[in-house]
């Protein structure tokens, strides 16, 4: 059973979960998730709940200054677990808090620029 819970945790509180409490109310779960898919050695899972976790810090309407603290936290997690997909994911996150908070106006761009190099390569 155990080897599930980071997967539930996912699923029920970032396609469910939202729809009937409030968004901060998951959280928490979210961290709990990424603790136990850890724990059991379930790195994917547990990325996704910390990819999950840092978008509804943002669509919760936390501080950017804390939110940016914690987004550049989880790309380190992403870099030592190996995890370039849900890197991507934080650091689009990332590029958008330091543009909105004024400290690098061309994040955005650049990321973009280097997104439609890759795909050009494939």
């Amino acid at each position: 059973m155990r080897s599930s819970t980071s997967n539930t945790i996912f699923v029920t509180h970032t396609f469910c979960y939202h729809w009937t409490s409030p968004l901060q109310d998951t959280i928490a779960p979210l961290l709990k998730g990424y603790q136990v898919g850890l724990e059991i050695g379930d790195t994917v899972k547990a990325c996704f709940c910390l990819v999950g976790r840092m978008y509804y810090l943002f669509f919760t309407g936390r501080t950017l200054d804390s939110i940016q603290k914690e987004l550049e936290a989880a790309a380190n997690v992403m870099t030592q677990l190996k995890q370039e997909e849900n890197k991507l994911k934080i650091t689009i996150l990332l590029s958008s808090v330091k543009k909105l908070r004024g400290l690098d106006p061309e994040a955005c761009d650049k990321m973009l620029d280097s997104i439609l190099a890759s795909a050009a390569e494939t």
